[in-house]
């Protein structure tokens, strides 16, 4: 049919109530209820077209996941995320059809890949991890080395992002093993940056660092600027966590350079939080905040809800620096909401850390022992590591935490604090009423 035909013939539909216009700012579309729904299904399956539909619209939406992981590298990431999430119950159908094996079983891994961007900056990861999970288990991917190294990569990245650090460290050295024997260098180049940042979590800075610089290396030599910016995002990373501020500012520095030149937003935003970091600790609070205010600003514009809980964190940080505790509750409550809805648990953790602090300077000292001794807990269950100023930081604020309250009284919270689950103790970090903040 031509287009012509078909608007014509959902015109018809429209008026007769057998499927609905919806105005949404992103757009018109259409829907059906439920019961006509059920209704069509029923006269394509007597008519044994219910099979090609269903091949068709795997197909389709499979396309669509390809077209916006492209479009989630470049300018246009905010506008393939809103698209993304509007289609995600159609997208979650392809899944679903490829994973009972009706289509090629290597999309059951291609389509992760595709949304694996998508999953992380809008908070899907645990959905996504189940997705490959069952990708995993299917024999045909067991039967292949390629699709068995591209479905455990995702699946570490994701791993990564809600802070399982060993589970993320055995998917990447088996994917690691896989792709050294396929020999492609790129591939190679990717596990290897992945994996120097799971070491680097699990406090295994040398060992990041020599990854790093053969993924870098391997990067460069192959042209692919993306890889190369990430792994000069993750070189600073591994300086700021020794404490070496001016190295991890360069290669901040360096990496924000390429990823203006690239259009590449995520990795814009996340280099102008790096340096926001670097400032931030070495007590240029001014510099810190422009750099923190710019990386918020690019995560807004372009959908990353990820990167903007990080910014609005560090923000946060900086107002409790600066005495701005009304400003310091609305950047910091707004920033754990979302490490809470996307599962990140170690973001969640430095978050009640920061509440602890602000708990003390709202005169609750007891709350912020509670507090304390949660984030404290779950560091040691997590085995999450804490780079030199923070590790610093937090020292003094145990300190003020005790001077503040009696050893009795001290040892009851912190106790307590350390027996509750993390949802718990940030409901008790929200108690008073969140605000939205300007920046």
């Amino acid at each position: 049919l031509m287009s012509e035909n078909i608007m014509e013939l959902l015109g018809s539909l429209v008026e007769k109530s057998l499927i609905m216009l919806e105005e949404r700012e992103s757009g018109s579309r259409y829907r059906m209820l439920e019961t006509i729904r059920e209704y069509a299904v029923g006269k394509l399956t007597l008519a044994g077209e219910a099979e090609p539909a269903a091949l068709k619209h795997c197909e389709h939406y499979f396309s669509l996941a390809k077209k916006a992981s492209r479009g989630l590298r470049g300018p246009d990431q905010g506008e393939w995320l809103e698209h993304v999430e509007t289609e995600l119950d159609n997208i979650r159908s392809a899944t679903a059809l490829a994973q009972a094996g009706a289509v090629d079983p290597f999309i059951a891994v291609k389509l992760p890949v595709a949304l694996q961007g998508f999953w992380m900056l809008r908070g899907y990861c645990t959905e996504g991890r189940n997705v490959v999970r069952a990708a995993l288990a299917m024999p045909a991917v067991q039967g292949s080395d390629m699709a068995q190294a591209h479905a455990l990569y995702v699946g570490a990245t994701l791993a990564e992002s809600q802070s399982d650090h060993l589970e993320a460290r055995q998917m990447l050295e088996t994917c690691l093993a896989l792709r050294r024997r396929l020999a492609n260098p790129v591939e190679i180049a990717a596990t290897l940056s992945s994996l120097s940042l799971a070491r680097l979590q699990g406090g295994d800075a040398t060992g990041a660092e020599i990854g790093e610089r053969e993924a870098l290396k391997l990067f460069q030599e192959h042209g692919e600027k993306i890889g190369e910016a990430i792994g000069l995002l993750h070189l600073g990373q591994i300086a700021a966590y020794l404490g070496n501020t001016e190295t991890a500012h360069t290669h901040f520095e360096d990496c924000l350079c390429i990823a203006r030149a690239i259009k590449h937003r995520e990795v814009e935003g996340e280099a102008e939080l790096r340096l926001g970091e670097c400032a931030f600790e070495s007590g240029r609070t001014d510099e810190a905040c422009k750099h923190l205010e710019r990386s918020l600003a690019i995560c807004r514009e372009a959908g990353d809800r990820r990167g903007e809980a990080h910014a609005l964190g560090w923000l946060g940080r900086t107002s409790l620096e600066a005495g701005e505790l009304e400003h310091a509750r609305g950047q910091l409550d707004l920033a754990l909401q979302t490490f809470r809805n996307f599962e990140m648990r170690e973001e969640l953790v430095e978050g009640l850390e920061d509440h602890a602090e602000l708990a003390l300077r709202e005169g609750d000292p007891a709350l912020g022992v509670y507090l304390a001794g949660t984030a404290q807990a779950y560091r040691e269950r997590l085995d999450l590591a804490r780079s030199k100023h923070p590790e610093k930081r937090w020292l003094a604020r145990l300190d003020a935490l005790r001077t503040a309250l009696s050893r009795s009284a001290f040892d009851k919270a912190w106790e307590t604090g350390r027996g509750a689950n993390l949802d718990a103790a940030a409901r008790a970090a929200q108690a008073k009423p969140t605000r939205e903040v300007a920046n």
